[in-house]
């Protein structure tokens, strides 16, 4: 996975971003993440195909303005150099339908790749409603055909047909590639998008993203898809921020690839929580306690349980969502304790900084290893985030912010920001995720 201010990223915008620029950038894109997150939360709350991934990597860069999105194959055109196109998909965890745009669709946002020529693609082949178990009545056409419909944050949503094609992903067999028969949506009208994505060509840089690849835990995800038993998980390891970052290059890793616990690692485990009165995609843990340096908040047992009656509450794991979101009352304990810790140090609170709730003002030559370390003290594990980065943005070099903001809503998400240099794993087989601490630049 390659950082979106990488030199080496197709996405780079340049140099005419300031550090605050990228800085507002990362607020703008939680806060739209958390908006979809939550529109999908209360439509559930009213509310398997056997393949070996074997050692399945997708390279992964970093949008300008939206999450990660990693480049596969699609389809099988015979008579050319490479028989299968490759197309960049945004990654997402908190959803499943992966799809892209298609030709024939008729109204889309802009990608520098033509439309996928589905019908050009000899393995192509449109699911019928009466052969596919997971399309029932409201989702089929009068032609028998499988429809999907997804809305997302902001009012954005994607309509198409869902089909069979094949994916080509790199590994690491002889060959360099893989391929699987998958479901994945032709999306033929999309709404709304152009917030997010088809705009970079304002900037100069070119438009990538043609669709989506979901993988929430849901039965159409991709993750599902490849998911026979002793398989069904992925990981990811994800570097700390930098403005200056020269390059850098990570994976999403599927079944045998998607290890832990390697070169002496100490691994924690949490259980994924699956409601009972929902179906959800979403990755849900059950957040205990938080602590600020060595004081523990100490919050009353069941703060942060989810109320699947009211859909509200609960913690979710997302790489999509950059910066950390919790519910304001929440925030307010951890700032208080942070601002008691950066008091006993002498050191200024500033309140407000740009969107940046809590900031300070450092002493010239701050010592970093007197920021203090956050832990989320899951169920059977303690999520430890020590290094300073993922916890606090540095405006500049003497004004320090931290890197949570609060909002209305009751529901915590731990964002990608807060997931630097742990290299974690999600195991749907099992509804367990694991995680240990990593020096990500060294994921190869």
């Amino acid at each position: 996975m390659i950082h979106i201010d990488s030199k080496e990223s197709p996405l780079y915008q340049g140099d005419h971003l300031t550090p605050d620029d990228r800085l507002q950038r990362l607020v703008e894109q939680s806060k739209a993440k958390a908006r979809s997150m939550e529109s999908q939360i209360l439509l559930q709350s009213n509310a398997t195909h056997s393949m070996n991934p074997d050692a399945v990597r997708l390279p992964v860069v970093y949008d300008l303005k939206s999450f990660y999105v990693a480049m596969v194959g699609l389809g099988t055109f015979p008579g050319q150099q490479k028989t299968f196109m490759n197309y960049y998909l945004m990654v997402d965890t908190g959803s499943d339908q992966t799809w892209l745009q298609c030709e024939g669709a008729t109204k889309t946002f802009k990608q520098d790749m033509p439309l996928y020529p589905a019908r050009s693609s000899t393995t192509f082949r449109i699911v019928r409603c009466n052969t596919h178990p997971f399309c029932t009545r409201d989702r089929c056409t009068r032609d028998g055909d499988c429809t999907y419909q997804v809305t997302y944050g902001g009012g954005s949503d994607t309509y198409g047909v869902i089909a069979e094609e094949i994916f080509t992903l790199g590994s690491d067999t002889a060959s360099g590639f893989q391929s699987f028969q998958l479901q994945m949506g032709c999306g033929l009208v999309q709404q709304n998008f152009d917030r997010d994505v088809g705009n970079n060509h304002r900037f100069g840089k070119p438009d990538l993203i043609a669709g989506i690849l979901g993988l929430g835990s849901g039965q159409w995800s991709f993750i599902s898809q490849l998911g026979p038993v002793g398989q069904g998980k992925f990981s990811y390891c994800l570097e700390a921020y930098n403005e200056k970052i020269e390059g850098s290059d990570t994976f999403l890793r599927f079944g045998a690839d998607a290890t832990i616990g390697h070169g002496g690692q100490i691994v924690h485990t949490t259980p994924i929580v699956v409601p009972e009165k929902f179906q959800t995609s979403l990755y849900y843990l059950n957040l205990e306690d938080i602590s600020v340096g060595t004081k523990r908040i100490g919050f009353p047992r069941g703060t942060f349980k989810l109320n699947t009656s009211r859909g509200t509450g609960g913690c979710i794991i997302d790489s999509g969502t950059p910066l950390s979101l919790m519910y304001k009352g929440h925030f307010h304990e951890v700032a208080n304790l942070v601002k008691a810790h950066f008091n006993e140090l002498g050191v200024e609170y500033i309140g407000n900084v740009y969107s940046y709730e809590v900031c300070f003002r450092l002493r010239r030559n701050f010592d970093t290893a007197m920021f203090p370390s956050l832990t989320l003290h899951f169920e059977k594990a303690d999520y430890v985030i020590s290094d300073y980065k993922a916890n606090f943005v540095m405006q500049n070099f003497e004004t320090a912010c931290l890197a949570i903001f609060g909002k209305d809503e009751d529901i915590f998400i731990l964002g990608a920001y807060q997931q630097v240099n742990k290299r974690i794993l999600h195991n749907i087989m099992d509804q367990s995720l694991s995680f240990a601490d990593e020096y990500c630049e060294l994921d190869s």
